[in-house]
């Protein structure tokens, strides 16, 4: 193409340079997504795999296809599971503990609490084969708690009245609008009262507590790692060095295996954010893609919770 001046030249030098940076962004937003796919952060010989868990239990979907995957790879020899978390929902919690129930009758398993490890995040542990905690982790908490708020005298302030009409007394029952009638705390009583039994039984199954045990640990306290050690809560004092040795001498793995970490991101970087509106704006679907916008989205704690609320 001939130009006669340089006034002709310049939207065509524009047009030119919006291309090639398009270009250039999407060349690495490929290469990025090449290899810092998590199905690649794993070495394709025999390993002990680390899985990290960490923060607010609230949807186990990731979590359980992520340790599916580490159940049926070969080359995963072991898995170290990572804990650092006060808990969550408590049907998360169950779901993440059946897993790795199901994971330990075919592969030798550990868990090791770092800062913490309560309520719904000491049930997943309870999967595992052996538990591991520093001397200051914080962990117990074991129980279930329903909250909820009452909004209906700040409604009234601004002049709103909530009206109903519902099927039968119980519900959407305890809502937000009033006072907690005699018959609904009954009720709600009974459910918080029969997850309890179930999350304490599955305790003192796994545990093998005698029944003063079970009374020190059914109130809801927290526990150091020391005290928790103590009361039979946890196996050892350690980390990882000290989890690897466990497997090592009581499960027959190779000593030269190295650990591989393999984690969820929770933390949404400029680069993933940049990628992601990349392969929105050209309609790419992938499971990682499909992963960042979970990762964007909001999230709320529904349900039964299993958590510790640091006051």
């Amino acid at each position: 193409m001939i130009f006669k001046n340089k006034t002709d030249f310049m939207p065509y030098r524009r047009k030119l340079f919006i291309w090639r940076t398009i270009s250039v962004i999407s060349l690495l937003a490929i290469t990025y997504l090449l290899f810092n796919n998590s199905e690649n952060t794993l070495t394709k010989k025999p390993h002990i795999a680390k899985y990290n868990i960490t923060g607010l239990l609230v949807d186990a979907d990731e979590i359980l296809e992520d340790l599916e995957k580490l159940e049926f790879d070969e080359n995963v020899r072991a898995i170290i599971i990572s804990i650092e978390s006060p808990g969550g929902t408590t049907v998360s919690a169950e779901e993440i503990y059946l897993k790795l129930r199901s994971i330990s009758s075919t592969k030798p398993t550990t868990a090791i609490m770092r800062n913490m490890a309560t309520s719904g995040a000491y049930l997943i542990s309870l999967g595992t084969d052996q538990i591991f905690a520093r001397e200051n982790t914080i962990t117990g908490s074991i129980g279930v708690i329903f909250q909820w708020a009452r909004i209906d005298e700040g409604l009234a302030k601004i002049g709103i009245r909530m009206n109903e009409i519902k099927s039968g007394k119980l519900k959407a029952e305890p809502d937000l609008f009033g006072e907690i009638d005699e018959k609904t705390q009954k009720v709600t009583q009974e459910i918080i009262d029969d997850t309890f039994r179930w999350f304490i039984r599955i305790v003192k199954e796994r545990r093998n507590l005698e029944q003063n045990q079970v009374k020190i640990v059914s109130d809801g306290r927290i526990f150091t790692g020391r005290q928790a050690h103590g009361i039979e809560l946890i196996d050892q004092i350690g980390g990882e060095r000290e989890a690897k040795f466990w497997l090592i001498e009581n499960k027959d793995i190779d000593p030269d295996l190295i650990i591989l970490d393999y984690e969820i991101p929770n933390n949404i970087s400029f680069i993933e954010l940049s990628v992601a509106k990349i392969m929105d704006y050209f309609n790419i679907r992938t499971s990682y893609s499909d992963r960042l916008q979970k990762n964007l989205s909001l999230i709320g704690l529904d349900g039964l919770v299993s958590i510790w609320h640091h006051p």
